[in-house]
């Protein structure tokens, strides 16, 4: 029986004595479901008079499915969206993503699109990454010179990986991205960056870098209508994904150990538990309380970055057999002496890696050594956890007009 407008504003006035469905549906003589829906309805600012919509389990992925649909210029189908969203928590039915896919494709068809909307990760799509200043470390003369410290993480899972260099040319962003993408296990779809032109890393040459492994290199924040979105965007990985002061000393004895440094705060960092916004939890048993539901949700939402990127690895794509070679400079084979020779001077390197293939590039007056440490049968000991394109060994070239003979 349809209620009165009289008798629905004597509802709302009992709820708001009393503050409860329950009483509020004792005084007035009707359900207490009548009453929580026309509460639910006013503090909505929806009519209370007017039909009523229940909310759905896919109203919490209504602006990733508008995404979608915007994306593929509407061909999306309601299987891959009802794929998507169940590797995204979603419990939901493939009827309820059949019936919201029509929705926003009729609405997206008939012109009535959302153009600007606030950035909701999915799994295997965006990894961010950025350069930070590093601690103090010996140099190959021995002076104590800042590093550069590359942080890079997957949106979605927030798994995060730190990797310390000395410089920030093309060369060490292209290691640093292979090793990235070797721990990640694959590419993903997008690589947020900003737009820098320092250290001789130019936007195309990082495009192109981009191209090798898949991923589209994007400058800006996606569906940021604000300008300055990328340094707005990029700010995250230097002030919250990047090492402070406290997790790291502000000076090293030697390069390796600030690399295994690093890797021990990548490990505690990855191994927290955190909690997530978006996740749906498992139905509580019926008549169950408050803290049970509470309990429920808390636990859903609970996951650490490593247990979530197992989840995300399964949309990652995967990598090409050999990496990107870009900036890395010329190729040579290790001797059996263990030792490269590089503008007739001999450079020892750290073994055992007899026969295998390094590449040498020289910068301001210094010789760096790479190594891809996936293609390595044995690897250095002060390496064990690194993988991909790794910085091996640095050395000071000799000046011009010193001589060249021996092995440095």
């Amino acid at each position: 029986m349809k209620m009165t407008d009289r008798e629905i504003i004597e509802i709302l006035v009992a709820y708001d004595a009393t503050e409860s469905v329950y009483a509020a549906a004792r005084i007035v003589g009707c359900d207490p479901k009548t009453v929580r829906r026309y509460v639910a309805a006013r503090d909505a600012g929806r009519p209370v008079t007017g039909p009523s919509r229940r909310s759905r389990l896919a109203d919490a992925y209504a602006e990733k499915i508008e995404e979608w649909v915007d994306r593929s210029e509407g061909h999306i189908s309601a299987v891959r969206a009802h794929e998507r969203l169940v590797r995204m928590g979603f419990t939901g039915s493939e009827r309820t993503t059949r019936r919201v896919v029509a929705e926003t494709k009729s609405r997206w068809q008939s012109g009535s699109r959302r153009i600007f909307r606030p950035w909701v990760t999915e799994p295997g799509l965006w990894l961010q990454c950025d350069w930070g200043p590093g601690p103090l470390v010996p140099g190959p003369d021995g002076e104590p010179r800042r590093t550069a410290l590359f942080s890079a993480w997957l949106a979605w899972s927030r798994y995060r990986v730190v990797i310390p260099c000395r410089d920030r040319t093309l060369g060490s962003l292209v290691c640093c991205l292979d090793a990235t993408l070797t721990a990640l296990g694959g590419a993903p779809t997008y690589l947020l960056t900003r737009l820098r032109q320092e250290g001789g890393a130019r936007h195309p040459d990082v495009v192109a870098v981009g191209r090798h492994y898949g991923m589209k290199v994007r400058t800006c924040v996606p569906h940021d209508p604000e300008g300055g979105g990328t340094q707005a965007g990029v700010r995250v990985a230097a002030a919250d994904l990047t090492p402070t002061d406290a997790d790291l000393r502000p000076e090293y004895a030697s390069f390796a150990e600030l690399q295994a440094a690093c890797q021990e705060f990548g490990q505690w960092f990855n191994g927290q538990v955190r909690h997530w916004q978006g996740q749906r939890p498992d139905a509580a048993p019926e008549g169950a309380g408050e803290p049970e539901v509470e309990r429920r949700r808390a636990q859903a939402q609970a996951a650490t970055p490593t247990e979530r990127l197992l989840i995300e690895r399964t949309r990652l794509h995967p990598l090409p057999p050999a990496p990107c070679v870009l900036g890395l400079g010329q190729q040579a084979t290790v001797s059996e002496t263990d030792t490269v020779v590089h503008d007739g001077t001999r450079y020892a390197v750290p073994g055992p890696l007899t026969g295998a293939q390094v590449w040498l590039r020289a910068a301001r007056g210094e010789l760096a050594v790479v190594a891809d440490l996936a293609a390595l049968a044995h690897r250095p000991a002060h390496l064990v956890g690194a993988d991909g394109l790794t910085e091996i060994a640095r050395y000071r070239t000799p000046s011009r007009g010193a001589s060249r003979n021996g092995t440095r």
